[in-house]
């Protein structure tokens, strides 16, 4: 293993070393994440092997292994989400309440933001951006799935996002790009990359994002910095720079309950830090939430009016038992309880994707046939038995005798949708959720 890193190690744990050294030798910590809107430990348990609730999230269970569940039906319905157990518990650091606007700075794959939106079930606002055009797309795709309509997906500069957002948000998490040592195991090759030269590197880019995130945020609002590192200089180093910048900002306790506290840096009170290592039953976290106690400039926010389209009404009105709000973006029609906001920037999502106008007609998306608040919504629906599933995962059609679009479910959980035509329901399951061989 990389000499600097087992030499940065052995400063840092001191009498743990040798302790944190036969972790590297065990297997890689792994996680299922619940939604708790679509599901529950007790029915996951009757399909798979799922071990203990971990300590840093209620909704977070142990797995001896993850093998076949990114393919199941019930991941592509959005009833769980596979992470590594620690990270979950930085977003319960931010103490989120019903109807808080939220922003997730450095969002991608999605993980925190899936878990923010369980924690605002359905109430206030959250913001998801990522820098990484690819990157971003990944992000979307499981936000979307998640099933939540009050969200942004953004790939924008952080200063650009931050400066339309100046003093709006209640929370703000930073789970910032890191030197990523406690991914070692999930990604070995990174181990060789892993050096000075790159540690530094990271702490300045970590200092600038949460320079940028300081705009955004409102007076009395709560800022999270996160990283999966262990070294000091992206952890506790930031954090105490960041602190004499910003003597307005007062670092807070997490108020979480696992791991460990930070490791003494300076005059930095690491009592309120929360550190996670491979000894806490976690692959690992660095943890710090901090308030912000000054006013500032709040910059207006706009909103975008409903829609009325003849085209997308005649869809609700023969697929939908009720109405629909929604908003038509040049050809494309969004739906959300309440009015989207304007932006500035590449915007992926926002409120639930309902179709695109082609033509003379709507053709819907799949996240409109699997979003929450249309769950029990749609006229026909088709229940799937396990044939009738592999064969929708695979992009197959399904024999029925419905007209029309139709939502399929399987268990009971919508999945997506087809079109029938009296004998088959032709499949609309996106290409890139396909499977190439059966899930069971």
């Amino acid at each position: 293993m990389n000499e600097y890193f087992l030499n940065e190690m052995k400063k840092l744990l001191k009498d743990e070393y040798d302790a944190f050294l036969k972790t590297q030798d065990n297997d890689m910590y792994r996680g299922i994440r619940l939604n708790p809107a679509r599901t529950d430990i007790y029915e996951l348990r009757q399909y798979f092997d799922i071990g203990e609730k971990t300590p840093f999230d209620d909704n977070t269970y142990y797995l001896d292994s993850d093998e076949k569940l990114g393919t199941h039906p019930f991941h592509l319905g959005g009833l769980y989400y596979l992470q590594e157990p620690s990270a979950t518990a930085a977003v319960n650091a931010l103490g989120i309440e019903k109807d808080d606007k939220v922003l997730d700075l450095c969002a991608a794959p999605g993980g925190k933001s899936t878990q923010i939106l369980s924690a605002l079930d359905g109430t206030g606002f959250l913001v998801s951006n990522e820098i990484n055009a690819s990157r971003a797309e990944i992000l979307a795709g499981n936000l979307e799935r998640w099933g939540y309509d009050n969200y942004v997906v953004s790939s924008m500069e952080t200063g650009q996002l931050c400066n339309q957002f100046r003093g709006y948000f209640d929370r703000i998490i930073v789970d910032a790009p890191c030197s990523g040592a406690s991914m070692f195991k999930k990604y070995p090759e990174s181990v060789y990359e892993y050096n000075e030269r790159n540690v530094l590197a990271c702490s300045y880019r970590q200092l600038e994002i949460l320079e940028n995130a300081y705009r955004a945020l409102k007076e009395g609002g709560t800022l999270v910095y996160s990283t999966c590192t262990y070294n000091q200089t992206e952890n506790e180093n930031v954090v105490l720079q960041f602190l004499k910048k910003h003597q307005d900002c007062e670092l807070e306790d997490t108020g979480l309950k696992c791991g460990r506290k930070g490791i003494e840096f300076e005059d930095l009170d690491v009592s309120k830090l929360t550190r996670i290592f491979p000894m806490d039953n976690g692959e690992g976290h660095f943890i710090c939430r901090m308030i912000r106690k000054s006013g500032t400039d709040t910059a207006r926010i706009r909103t975008i009016p409903f829609s009325h389209d003849r085209k997308v009404d005649e869809f609700i009105n023969n697929c939908m038992k009720s109405g629909v709000r929604y908003t038509l973006i040049n050809d494309r029609v969004y739906s959300s309880r309440n009015n989207l906001i304007e932006f500035k920037g590449r915007i992926l999502r926002q409120g639930i994707p309902m179709g695109t106008i082609v033509k003379n007609r709507l053709e819907p998306h799949h996240g409109f046939f699997t979003a929450i608040m249309n769950e029990n919504s749609f006229m026909n629906t088709h229940e799937a038995d396990d044939n009738d599933i592999n064969k929708f995962m695979l992009g197959e059609s399904i024999p029925s005798d419905k007209k029309g679009y139709v939502q399929i479910r399987y268990k009971g959980h919508p999945v997506g949708f087809g079109k029938g035509d009296g004998r088959q329901i032709k499949n609309h399951l996106p290409k890139g959720l396909r499977l190439k061989q059966r899930f069971n």
